[in-house]
């Protein structure tokens, strides 16, 4: 597994996959890890799964609002073909984002 973290305004980071797992195969439901609040510097209710396949988990801050993250919004794009829009609120990621995919 490959892990990185997102931050507005920063170079990605790569971080230890350290108690971060893939979405269970046979559900595809993603958990929640404590390491991923930790990562995102937030409380361990505001994390939110926002996004999960076979391969790959995001994880943001819930309703976060403040910069866009074009950084992660085009890495999210890339892994789970998604679209999104930095020009339209609703349709740009803010704050930090956390994506676990694997190699």
């Amino acid at each position: 597994m490959i892990a990185t973290v997102y931050v507005p305004q920063q170079s990605p980071m790569e971080v230890s996959t350290d108690g971060l797992r893939m979405p269970d195969a046979s559900t595809g439901f993603a958990l929640v890890p404590d390491e991923v609040s930790r990562l995102l510097d937030c409380t361990p209710g505001l994390v939110d799964v926002l996004a999960s396949g076979p391969d790959y988990v995001a994880y943001s801050i819930f309703d976060y609002e403040g910069d866009v993250n074009p950084a992660a919004m085009a890495a999210l794009a890339e892994v789970s073909g998604m679209k999104f829009d930095s020009d339209d609120e609703d349709a740009a990621l803010q704050g930090p984002v956390l994506l676990v995919r694997r190699n």
